[in-house]
């Protein structure tokens, strides 16, 4: 029964995963097992069985133009570049945004502990110089360490580039990945809320410290504010980078037929842009030099460059080239 198993998901491995052929890979593959078990209680033996098995199974190709799904295969010739997201594809890639998303807002967070560190030494130490001398050792060691995380989740989202172009993304990870979205909703709602009210509540210690007009007070509410504010901070992207994630999965990912009529639209709208590039604008800043030049009008004729950038968005708009 595992030969068979192997063999279906051999013949299946070349075939676009769309709703209709996995449940063909399915119904054929209860189809076989059942034509396995009976010749095994008609005396056949195990190896007569599969080679029987698989005689009359056919090739894929056959198969799919019978059950009129033949442009499936089609498909995986012609999309050879685009790719195909399932389920464990989706979860490697929120897993990588959730952990980016954590790693910047730390990031920004240490910035933030750098600007109130330095601004907390410096009043503390009642605006001495050894204050600003201390505070600049701590504002540096943080905002190295702030630095170094941008650079660091950075560089791991450069691994997942291909979620920014639209690629295939198959029935049952779209539906998992709706569910999760709607799961995670409450939680982003409720970040996004105790995000907001952290960054107004950093004001705080502000205007308190205002009242005492004492400025080291004031210095230190300030570096206070900033410690505050980037733990809101840390909410909204941490929460953000997850939520923004299900977003771009939803929005990139396609059906087969959606990805062709994307894939024929950018070649469209390539060719439109190329003519833009390498025609228009050319055309015009040889009229440009041509009217200035014969009528003298070199003060007002500069009025042709936002006309025709005016004349291009229509024409891009017409065309569909801004989505």
């Amino acid at each position: 029964m595992n030969t068979i198993k192997e063999y279906v998901d051999k013949m299946f491995k070349h075939v676009v995963k769309t709703q209709e052929t996995e449940q063909l890979k399915v119904d054929i593959l209860a189809n076989m097992e059942d034509r396995f078990i009976a010749l095994k209680e008609e005396g056949a033996s195990e190896n007569e069985a599969i080679g029987t098995v698989i005689v009359e199974f056919g090739n894929i190709e056959e198969v799919l133009e019978e059950m009129g799904l033949n442009e499936y295969q089609k498909s995986n010739n012609d999309l050879d570049d685009v790719m195909v997201v399932e389920i464990e594809d989706a979860y490697e890639y929120i897993e990588a945004r959730r952990k980016a998303g954590l790693g910047i807002g730390l990031g920004v967070l240490a910035c933030c502990i750098a600007l109130g560190g330095f601004l907390g030494l410096f009043g503390l130490f009642s605006l001495e110089s050894y204050g600003i001398i201390l505070g600049l050792i701590w504002m540096f060691l943080f905002a190295v360490v702030g630095i170094s995380l941008f650079i660091i989740q950075g560089y791991r989202l450069t691994s997942y580039k291909e979620y920014e172009l639209p690629f295939i993304l198959v029935p049952e990870a779209k539906r998992r990945i709706q569910e999760m979205m709607n799961a995670y909703k409450k939680s982003f709602i409720f970040s996004i809320v105790i995000g907001v009210a952290l960054c107004i509540f950093s004001l705080i210690p502000v205007l308190f410290t205002a009242l005492s007009s004492i400025d080291e007070f004031i210095v230190v509410g300030s570096g206070t504010m900033f410690v505050i504010a980037g733990v809101g901070v840390l909410l909204f992207i941490y929460t953000g980078m997850i939520w923004t994630g299900y977003q771009k999965l939803l929005a990139k990912g396609k059906s087969v037929e959606e990805v062709y009529e994307v894939r024929e639209k950018y070649k469209r709208n390539t060719k439109i842009t190329n003519i833009l590039e390498n025609i228009y604008w050319p055309i015009l800043l040889v009229i440009y030099f041509s009217l200035s030049y014969f009528s003298g009008s070199w003060a007002w004729s500069w009025i042709i460059f936002p006309i025709g950038g005016i004349l291009q968005s229509t024409i891009e708009s017409i065309f569909g080239i801004e989505d």
